[in-house]
Formats: structure tokens, C-alpha cells, sequence
């Protein structure tokens, strides 16, 4: 398997999807033809455009009701009254600049928003996200505000977190909450190598999500994964209280990038249960490269946002949307 490419790469594929314009982001909606194994069949195209790194939200408020948000690198955000069509991109989620990112390359990427409060006319919304650090010119995780899932999102002075010593970057932050309604900040370190990363987790304020109340914890090692980089960690529990956690393995670039399934009765006791079934390196899936994602509860469905490479140069990762279903065998898309 290939491993993760040079930072340089990476923050060259997040500079396309800065400057990529609004032309033509409206939803191409297109159904994924079925592949051998009959998986990822319902799967929908809900932006053509360059949209990588979903993070995916379903909210409800006042002023719009309850509507499905996709937020991706670059800050672009779409909005859908429907999980798997007529997504439309509506703008900038956070159109002014952290002041803690670099000017010149502030490598904003990876957003993952969710909803702290669901009074009606006063609902409120935070936002993390990975950028570079102007003083230091490593990734950290920064977090950011609104009282509207649209935004605009306003960032703190400083990041929320930035990599311990001997790393390069924390980036890919996502939320969790756990069966006790504890809020978790998960995130990657990294050293720019497959075999120098840990996925982390850290315990947060509950009221907003924007401070830090507890030790980061390791929740998956290098030395547990394997060969091949894990990144873009995004957890959910599901109704039997089991806890799924899905990251993103091997080089970002190529199509064996694929998303990988860990799952155990809490955040810190997981065991490997393989690929995602219709998201994993077999030639017989239909997408190239899907990862990026991010999994969400909707009621009693279980819903997973990610992108796919579209072309290699210049990058293109449009996003999909699908179901996930899960099984003795582990989770798969459907």
C-alpha cells in the first residue's frame, strides 16, 4: 500500500479547493452503478465540484428548519433539505481568516461543525478545523462560532491545539459524544510519515466544545494500525451502544485511499474490523479513493459523507453520500 504523500501535496490539493469558483456547484446528483459485491448501489453524487474532506451535519433552526449541511476544505458549505440530493454550495462557512493562521498558506481544511444549542432564535454552532500555524508553520486544530450552520464562523485568537514535540501537525479534528454525554475532540498527530501518527482524543467542555478539560489520550498507534497512515477520524455509537470509529488509510492522492472501520464497547477499546465494505482498496468497488468521511446518527439511519478522486491534476474530489449498515462482518455502504 502506498503511503501518505509530502505535506506539500496534501496542502496543494486544499489550495484547489480554496480557489475552486462556485461555477457548477450546484448538487450533480448521480447514482453509483452497483458494483460486483452489490455495495455502495445507493450511493449519490451530492457535489460535482471539488469538495473534499465532508464533514457532515444534520440541523434544525428557526429560520431554515431542519436541512443537511456539508462543509468542506477550502470552508465551502452546502445545504440540502434531503441527506442524499439537491445539495447546493451557499458560500464561505468562515469567510474572515483566523489570525493565527499563516497569510501567505493558512491551509484551512477538514471542517467538522455541530450544534450546541437548540433554543429556537438562539441557536448556536461550533466548528473545528485544521490550518497552519503562522508562528510555527505546523497544522494545529483551531475552533471557531456561529449562531448559524451557514456561518459565518468566527475563530479564536488562538488554536485549540497544535502537535506535542517530536510531531509536525494535529489536523482532521471531529466531535464525539460519549453514552455518559461527555463531548470528545478526536484528532491525528503526524510526523509526515505512516509510521509516525497517532489518532487522539481529548475531553471537552460540554456547553460549546471550545475548551480543553482533559489529557489527550491515544485512541488507535502506529504501531496498532499498521504500515499505512490513518487519518480523518470520525466516531459515532450506535442504538446497541457499540462504538464505531472510521478513519482514512493509505496515500490521499491515489485511489487505494480507502476508509477502514474500528468498532468496541467504548472510545478506547477498539479492534480492526477491516474496510468499509464498497469504500475499501478492492478493484471491484466503483469509487476511486473514498475518504475524507465523516458518519452521522439520523434518526435510525446511519449515514456516511466522503469524497472521491475525480482526477489527480489538477485534484478533484467531488462528495458522496450513502448508508451504512453494519454487520458481524463489520460496516458496509448501501
Amino acid at each position: 500500500m502506498r503511503t501518505l504523500r509530502s505535506l506539500r501535496s496534501r496542502r496543494a490539493g486544499a489550495v484547489v479547493a480554496v480557489c475552486a469558483t462556485l461555477v457548477g456547484a450546484a448538487a450533480a446528483t448521480a447514482v453509483v452503478p452497483a458494483s460486483a459485491a452489490g455495495y455502495g448501489s445507493a450511493a449519490t453524487k451530492v457535489v460535482g465540484s471539488n469538495f473534499a474532506d465532508p464533514g457532515f451535519g444534520r440541523f434544525t433552526t428557526r429560520a431554515a428548519g431542519t436541512r443537511y449541511y456539508l462543509y468542506a476544505t477550502g470552508m465551502r458549505v452546502a445545504s440540502s433539505t434531503h441527506p442524499q440530493r439537491g445539495f447546493s454550495v451557499v458560500g464561505s462557512a468562515m469567510p474572515t481568516r483566523p489570525s493565527w493562521v499563516s497569510p501567505t498558506n493558512p491551509s484551512l481544511w477538514a471542517p467538522h461543525v455541530f450544534q450546541t444549542s437548540r433554543t429556537p432564535g438562539a441557536e448556536r454552532f461550533t466548528m473545528y478545523f485544521s490550518g497552519r500555524n503562522r508562528n510555527t508553520g505546523h497544522n494545529c486544530v483551531g475552533v471557531a462560532t456561529s449562531s448559524r450552520p451557514t456561518g459565518p464562523f468566527t475563530a479564536t485568537s488562538k488554536p485549540l491545539i497544535c502537535p506535542p514535540r517530536g510531531y509536525m501537525e494535529a489536523i482532521d479534528a471531529s466531535e464525539y459524544r460519549s453514552r455518559y454525554g461527555n463531548r470528545y475532540l478526536l484528532y491525528k498527530i503526524g510526523n509526515y510519515s505512516p509510521r509516525r501518527f497517532q489518532v487522539m482524543a481529548v475531553r471537552m467542555d460540554n456547553h460549546r466544545g471550545t475548551s480543553r478539560v482533559g489529557t489527550p489520550k491515544v485512541v488507535l498507534s502506529a504501531a496498532r494500525v499498521g504500515s499505512a497512515v490513518a487519518e480523518a477520524p470520525s466516531m459515532i455509537r450506535t442504538a446497541n451502544g457499540q462504538v464505531w470509529l472510521f478513519v482514512s488509510r493509505n496515500g490521499y492522492l491515489d485511489c487505494n485511499y480507502a476508509t477502514q472501520a474500528w468498532s468496541g464497547p467504548d472510545m478506547f477499546s477498539l479492534r480492526n474490523r477491516g474496510y468499509v465494505r464498497g469504500m475499501g482498496v478492492s478493484t471491484t468497488d466503483r469509487f476511486c479513493g473514498p475518504g475524507g468521511a465523516t458518519v452521522l446518527r439520523d434518526g435510525s439511519a446511519y449515514r456516511i459523507a466522503f469524497h472521491t478522486r475525480a482526477s489527480r491534476s489538477p485534484l478533484v474530489r467531488p462528495a458522496w453520500v450513502g448508508s451504512l449498515g453494519f454487520d458481524s462482518r463489520g460496516a458496509y455502504l448501501h
